[in-house]
């Protein structure tokens, strides 16, 4: 049987994996507190702060779920390809000239 050209290359998704670490890895680090209304020297722009604050932690949480899925995801797809690749190997080394 000929190749149709498909190829998976485990190279670049270990790469785009360790990427999604080094992204998770700086979504964890903790934000900055919102500085409080006396600091910032005016409640309606310390309550809009705030509100954009809250805003940021919800979407960097939603974002940092994402990352882990996708994390995940490109292990799993490696791990499969992996195993896959050497039961094949294995397949063939059963097979005597």
């Amino acid at each position: 049987m000929g190749s149709d050209g498909f190829g998976v290359d485990l190279g670049a998704l270990s790469a785009a994996h360790d990427r999604m670490e080094r992204l998770a890895a700086e979504l964890a680090k903790p934000l900055r507190d919102v500085p409080s209304a006396v600091a910032v020297g005016h409640e309606r722009l310390h309550s809009a702060v705030t509100d954009f604050a809250d805003r940021e932690r919800r979407g960097l949480a939603m974002l940092s779920d994402e990352v882990e899925s996708i994390r995940y995801r490109l292990a799993e797809t490696i791990r499969t390809y992996r195993e896959r690749d050497e039961d094949a190997a294995g397949r063939f080394g059963d097979i005597e000239p």
